[in-house]
């Protein structure tokens, strides 16, 4: 497991951490999400074969504006 830090813009609540914790972890490939609401700061381990880009586009999907 590789351990990834991206930033994560646009949360305003504790559902928006929910729905991004949620939007990460139905990749199937990641556990050990943690979301800080007030820095948009998404931390979480990941296999090797998953791509950042699948997970940023999950996360897109909801309407946040991911930076890799």
């Amino acid at each position: 497991m590789e351990k990834v830090e991206i930033m994560v813009r646009g949360m305003t609540c504790e559902h928006c951490v929910k729905r991004v914790e949620k939007a990460i972890l139905s990749t199937g490939k990641a556990r050990n999400v943690q979301v800080d609401l007030s820095t948009g700061k998404v931390v979480f381990e990941k296999e090797e074969d998953l791509s950042l880009d699948e997970v940023k586009n999950n996360i897109e999907m909801f309407g946040y504006k991911v930076e890799l």
